[in-house]
């Protein structure tokens, strides 16, 4: 059976305000605790100049990648991803040990996210907690370990695009609370 949400698109297409959306129905709906964290533009004037983690609670905020300073580690096009932020802060939301958490939002498993072997690994055993519903977004291309994901029989993937993008959050959340509420 199909308990976790997958969503995946085009970058820029809406996948993290998605998320937003369908936390701000969950939580509204009381349909449990929601833990996670959402990937954010960080923006200097008009210009990109990185990301940042923000917990789904808005209590943290960390670097995920910057465009700029004498941080050292793995590219991703013009950004250079801080895995030391990654770890020490993404991976504390998304724990699995409070049994009260029903849904866990991870947004997103990509790139960046992937040179983190931590990272992919506490996702994988995330997959495999039965009392969990997961949203995450991916990448629409093709990764290895995002194809394993989009390939599992307990997940639901859905295309996010401009044209159904609102349409997607009774979708999705009605997916979900079928599974939590």
């Amino acid at each position: 059976m199909e308990r976790h949400l997958l969503l995946t698109g085009v970058p820029g297409v809406g996948k993290t305000t998605l998320c937003k959306c369908i936390i701000n129905v969950l939580q509204q709906k009381n349909c449990g605790k929601i833990e996670g964290f959402l990937t954010e533009e960080v923006r200097h004037q008009s210009s990109r100049i990185g990301f940042d983690i923000v917990s789904v609670d808005g209590t943290v905020r960390a670097p995920l990648a910057r465009d700029q300073g004498m941080l050292k580690g793995p590219r991703v096009s013009k950004y250079t991803v801080d895995l030391n932020s990654l770890e020490s802060n993404a991976l504390p939301l998304i724990k699995s040990g409070d049994s009260n958490t029903k849904v866990i939002c991870i947004d997103e498993i990509g790139k960046m996210e992937l040179f983190s072997h931590r990272f992919k690994s506490k996702v994988m055993h995330l997959f495999e907690c039965d009392s969990l519903c997961l949203i995450c977004t991916v990448p629409v291309h093709s990764n290895p370990f995002v194809d394993l994901l989009k390939g599992r029989d307990d997940v639901k993937l859905l295309e996010v695009t401009r044209d159904n993008r609102d349409d997607l959050i009774d979708v999705a959340c009605d997916f979900i609370m079928s599974r939590v509420c």
